[in-house]
Order: C-alpha cells, then structure tokens, then sequence
C-alpha cells in the first residue's frame, strides 16, 4: 500500500477527513480498533431492529461514503460523515443509527412502524383479493397443504423436524429482501408469508 492510501486508511478509521488524492480509496475496516462502533439498523417496515459495523468506507473529494458490513453490505453507500455528525441516516427502508438516537428515536418509529406494517396488511389482503378471486384468505387455507413447497420457499431443509424459531428466521431472513419497500415485490412477500404462516400452522 503507498503512503497516500495509508494515510486515507488512518484518517477514514480515526475519524479525521483528510483527502490526500482525487481518486476515491476503499478502505475495508478490518484494521479498526476493537472497540469501533456498534449502529443500529432499523427497518420500519418490518419492525427489525438489529446491531450493524461499517464494513467498507470510499474516501473521496465530497467526504466518506459507507457500506455496512455482511450480511447488510447491500445497504450503501451512504454518507459516514453524515451518519458520524448526526447520529442517524436513512437509506431504502433502513435507518441507520447511532445507540443514544435509537434511545431517543425509538418510540416514535415503532409507532410510525406499526402505522407502516397495518398499510402493508392492507395491501395484501387487497393482493389476495385480487389473485384469488375475490375470495380472500379463506381459499388460499382451503388449498392442499404442501409441506415441500413451503419449505422449498422459505429455503428450508425438505426433511426434517421444524421448529417455530428456524421457520421466523428464515421468514426474516428472506422478508428483508422480498418486501416491496427493500426491492422485492408484494408477490414475493406473500410467497414468504403464506409459507411462514402455513408451516407454523401445521407445527402448532
């Protein structure tokens, strides 16, 4: 590594901004103290809420831009100069937010969740009516119930005992993509859904 990219590295992880080239540097923070920052990432239309580290920062002439790290590396870039002054920044359906402005923000986005959550409802109780003819939920339950292509959805084992914690968390797992609202679409989430409730259904 020459001195110019070191020196960018140095800045960028100890938080001082000095641009030493034009051309943009991308740093990974494998080098970062142990004890570098935690942030909260908040995703209101799922109501998750869950703790993050930066995983790559560019620096370039308009400041550093920034990436979580997996398995979030899709959320970015963002502005880290932003998020360091500010303490909180919004990117697709996420917040990304420091500890204290998650304590102070947290009441207020829960209730704007909920309100987010019940119009999503909504609209796919609406899709339903669309796709099933009018008939809702009560024809989607009376189809045959395929195990397989439940867990095939979900992307979980074909054989198997199944447990409610494994089949939340692959719902998670897949809904923090499938959801309209982080680029998926309102077909897939109701794949998920339907798959998710059908199988905790059946365990119960």
């Amino acid at each position: 590594m020459n001195e110019d990219a070191r020196q960018c590295r140095l800045n960028a992880i100890y938080g001082h901004i000095v641009i030493v080239s034009a051309k943009p540097v991308r740093l990974r923070m494998d080098d970062r103290p142990a004890d570098e920052e935690e942030w909260i990432i908040w995703n209101g239309g799922l109501g998750l809420v869950t703790t993050v580290t930066i995983g790559l920062v560019e620096v370039g002439a308009g400041g550093r831009d920034a990436w979580l790290d997996e398995p979030f590396d899709m959320v970015g870039p963002f502005s880290f100069d932003e998020l360091k002054t500010h303490g909180r920044i919004a990117f697709a359906a996420c917040i990304v937010m420091s500890r204290q402005r998650w304590q102070d923000d947290q009441v207020e986005l829960r209730r704007e969740s909920l309100k987010l959550r019940r119009a999503t409802e909504q609209q796919i109780n609406e899709k339903f009516e669309h796709l099933y003819g009018g008939h809702g939920r009560q024809q989607v339950n009376h189809k045959p119930f395929d195990e397989r292509q439940h867990r095939q959805t979900l992307k979980l084992p074909i054989d198997g005992m199944l447990e409610s914690s494994a089949i939340k968390a692959a719902f998670r797992r897949l809904a923090q993509k499938a959801h309209p609202d982080a680029g998926g679409s309102n077909e897939q989430f109701i794949r998920i859904t339907e798959a998710r409730n059908a199988l905790l259904a059946y365990i119960s």
